[in-house]
């Protein structure tokens, strides 16, 4: 089960509109999501469940406004970037 700290980020990703243009992070995908969503839907849950933990994990809300993402949270990108390559590309 998620702890609180991530079911709050769940609840808060979950409740934000779309803002600015932000596509999602997989690579050539131009689905419009809001800056607070990492990936679209179809997108996410072609990630593997571990991936996904990471992200929650290192999503510090509101780094989408501040525009400040954490060090963390730019390596577990790289580190979808190249699951995404390996597997999909």
């Amino acid at each position: 089960m998620k702890n609180d700290s991530i079911n709050k980020k769940v609840r808060y990703v979950k409740s934000q509109k779309q803002t600015r243009d932000h596509v999602c992070h997989w690579s050539g995908c131009k689905k419009q999501v809001p800056p607070a969503m990492y990936m679209c839907y179809f997108h996410w849950m072609k990630l593997p469940k571990y991936l996904r933990d990471k992200i929650w994990s290192a999503y510090r809300i509101g780094q989408e406004i501040d525009m400040r993402p954490s060090r963390e949270y730019l390596l577990v990108g790289q580190e979808v970037e190249d699951w995404i390559k390996e597997n999909y590309l």
